[in-house]
């Protein structure tokens, strides 16, 4: 009961956060996930991606339950949140700096999987706004004889992200095995 209660106010949550994202994305000047991006359709990668931090932000508190590498999987998180706002507008950005961030994903993916008892969740966490964010099905979706390609050119552009967060992931684990650290336990 008390993980649906968690759950129920992660949602409420995440949605209320979206408001100061949006204001302090317009603030800021960043694209993506300011005010009229998330009227337009970036609420599907921000809401669920908001939602997912209340959740593990709620663990802190006592009569709610925490996740293992709760502080790292909300560092990977606000990676992600960061990564799918330059990654939208890699059209505009160019190629260079799109994988750039890539890159800087797989070190930062490594260096926090070296701390983590759970790795590859946190390592899909981490690119979890960009799915969420090309995931175009999510809001318009095709009709029926176009579901199956209109899928898969969807999922063919995650595969970047996917690949390089992956790396991140083998190349923390190599890490670890290199110095020989166990998960830290909480």
């Amino acid at each position: 009961m008390r993980t649906f209660v968690q759950i129920v106010i992660s949602v409420i949550a995440g949605f209320l956060l979206m408001w100061p994202l949006g204001y302090a994305y317009a603030a800021l000047g960043w694209p993506t996930f300011h005010s009229w991006g998330l009227m337009h359709g970036t609420f599907v990668a921000a809401w669920p991606t908001l939602s997912i931090l209340a959740f593990l932000a709620l663990g802190y508190l006592p009569p709610f339950r925490r996740i293992d590498d709760t502080a790292l999987l909300i560092a990977g998180l606000a990676w992600g949140l960061l990564l799918a706002t330059g990654f939208n507008i890699r059209h505009a950005l160019g190629f260079q700096v799109a994988y750039g961030l890539l890159g800087a994903t797989t070190v930062i993916v490594a260096a926090l999987c070296i701390f983590a008892k759970h790795r590859l969740r946190l390592a899909l966490l981490a690119i979890s706004p960009l799915v969420f964010l090309n995931l175009d099905l999510l809001l318009a979706p095709p009709a029926l004889e176009q579901f199956l390609s209109r899928a898969i050119f969807d999922l063919k552009q995650l595969l970047p992200p996917v690949a390089f967060s992956l790396a991140g992931y083998v190349l923390g684990s190599l890490v670890r095995v290199v110095i020989k650290r166990s998960p830290r336990t909480v």
